[in-house]
């Protein structure tokens, strides 16, 4: 208990202390940089079913029916093969396609209670359970006895008497120590169930099964994560071990992407250069993960923008890894914000870590395995006349719609842009320039000013909050009220019989029935309004945003995840 005692103090202080990591993180990422070895054992190839039932267990290492097997990649080789393409797969790119999952504490499922406790496909992960100590050595060591078995949560098991200080590689994974049941839902779940699900969706038969590594650690900034430290070289030395036991099995394994889930900290130390950094992760990733596998085409860097702790303005680690994804198209895509989550500090419960991953999931299936040029929810040109300002958007699912259920920002400290719905214009001086109405007109937004401004302008989103502390979702917060109208619905998708009171907004139901649901999740059924979502979570119920109107009883009502894309955090300069 004192040991994790220890942990909770590391990511509470990595990023909502000082926001500086420990300079003995420093020591410890860089005593490893020369560990990325040779190839993994050969005693590792069996399944097991473990938790992942029998659906699950199918996909071992000894290949089961994952598909035809041996198949070379489809995906054109160099450069960024993920610009609309319009390649539409219909086999998967690798029998086993790599996912590499890093970032901060977000990125290893933190403080939450883990959901996916089985496996509903045949996805992967890596354990080493029964070889020699050290466990898990990141030199892909021969004498470890890795196992591919079905990816669930938690990711991985805590080795005991190896525990590391800072919850580096291979005790990165959150895990919860009181009764409420096993803790760490990282991302990776969520975005390869949601794969899987999308994949078939199309009519495909092949199983299109993922294989997971994370190695994200919480509290660590991003020069603490590149190549060189223990988290690099333990995902390098994991894709080792999955090219040796994929050949064992007579399969092709290939990494398709990394997921990163990070910028807590460099927005509190306001890294200057964070977007180039990011970019050369990427590209240290890319060339080491190719040369492993052998592989011609690119991966692609998916990253989510951190949306809770304040402080870096127009140049924050959220607006700095949009604009890597601008700068880098197809090789690092922002996937959106992560504001309209629900209300949190720093941390989410299981099932919103769900939905980051399953929105990984969508953004992978539509960019690699549909070849379309996908872009988040962002500007792409800005233009004024007068005192009238256009900004014209990459909207992914038309159309552009104001969100009625997250809270009206700028309401208590920036007024002047209190009906920007989000947005705030501030000129050269950074004096705020007040907005007095905000419309969408069709995939753009006019914002009108109180006066004509005289100097040089800049237009900002979900920047500047009214209140300083490290809570998101609430109006207050980094937030804003732009959407699409995006239906994708992931895979958490559940039917479930409720208890509904009428003229209440509150529903009930059976013990445990409703563990899986989230704040901001879609609630669809008879006698539930369009636009209906889950507005607060308690342990006596549910809250709906909409009332009940039918008579008190029971009904069933259907869940999905809230996937709509919420406009990036930005800043831009008005031409």
């Amino acid at each position: 208990m004192q040991l994790r005692a220890f942990a909770v103090l590391v990511l509470l202080c990595g990023i909502g202390c000082s926001g500086k990591t420990n300079p003995k993180h420093a020591d410890d990422g860089g005593k490893d940089a020369s560990a990325t070895g040779a190839t993994g054992g050969s005693s590792g190839t069996g399944g097991s079913s473990g938790t992942g039932g029998s659906s699950g267990g199918k996909s071992g290492g000894e290949g089961g029916d994952q598909g035809s097997g041996g198949r070379r990649p489809t995906l054109a080789p160099d450069g960024p093969p993920y610009i609309g393409t319009g390649k539409v797969l219909t086999q998967p790119p690798y029998d086993w396609v790599g996912i590499v999952g890093s970032g901060q504490s977000l990125s290893m499922g933190a403080y939450s209670k883990a959901v996916s406790l089985t496996q509903p496909y045949k996805n992967l992960m890596l354990i080493d359970n029964n070889g020699p100590d050290p466990k898990y050595p990141i030199d892909g060591a021969a004498s470890a006895q890795w196992k591919v078995v079905p990816l669930v949560e938690p990711h991985r098991p805590n080795v005991p008497g190896t525990f590391s200080d800072n919850l580096n590689y291979p005790n990165n994974i959150f895990h919860n120590d009181s009764a409420t049941g096993p803790g760490g839902e990282t991302p990776h779940s969520g975005m390869a169930n949601a794969l899987s699900r999308a994949w078939a969706s199309r009519g495909n038969t092949d199983d299109y099964i993922t294989a997971h590594t994370a190695v994200g650690v919480g509290g660590f900034c991003l020069q603490y994560l590149t190549k060189g430290s223990t988290s690099f070289a333990a995902a390098v030395s994991e894709a080792m071990v999955y090219k040796k036991l994929a050949d064992q099995a007579g399969k092709v394994y290939g990494v398709g992407g990394v997921i990163f889930t990070h910028g807590e900290c460099d927005t509190t130390t306001k890294t200057a250069d964070y977007g180039e950094k990011l970019y050369q992760l990427y590209k240290d990733f890319n060339a080491d993960l190719k040369a492993v596998t052998n592989q011609p085409n690119n991966i692609v860097l998916l990253a989510s923008q951190q949306s809770s702790i304040k402080g870096g303005g127009y140049e924050s680690s959220a607006v700095q890894l949009w604009r890597a994804g601008r700068e880098h198209p197809g090789e690092i895509v922002c996937t959106g914000p992560k504001y309209a989550y629900g209300q949190y500090y720093i941390h989410m419960p299981g099932p919103s870590y769900e939905r980051i991953g399953e929105k990984y999931g969508e953004v992978f299936d539509l960019i690699v395995n549909q070849g379309k040029a996908w872009k988040p929810l962002g500007p792409n040109r800005i233009t004024r006349e007068g005192k009238v300002i256009s900004i014209d958007f990459d909207v992914p699912n038309p159309p552009l719609v104001w969100d009625t259920h997250l809270g009206k920002p700028h309401q208590t400290v920036h007024k002047a842009w209190a009906q920007g719905k989000g947005f705030e214009v501030i000129d050269a001086n950074k004096n705020e320039i007040q907005i007095v109405f905000a419309e969408i007109d069709g995939q753009s937004v006019k914002l009108t000013l109180a006066a004509e401004p005289s100097a040089a302008l800049t237009v900002g989103y979900a920047v500047t909050p009214d209140d300083t502390g490290d809570f998101a979702g609430r109006d207050a917060d980094l937030i804003g009220l732009l959407r699409d109208s995006d239906p994708f619905e992931g895979d958490a998708v559940e039917t479930i019989e409720v208890h509904v009171t009428k003229d209440s907004k509150m529903i009930t139901a059976g013990s445990g029935a409703l563990d899986r649901r989230a704040n901001m999740d879609v609630v669809v059924g008879a006698g539930v309004p369009d636009d209906t979502v889950i507005e607060t979570i308690a342990p006596e119920g549910i809250g709906l945003s909409a009332r009940w109107g039918g008579e008190t009883g029971t009904a069933k009502l259907s869940f999905h995840r809230n996937h709509y894309n919420y406009c990036v955090h930005f800043g831009l300069d008005v031409p």
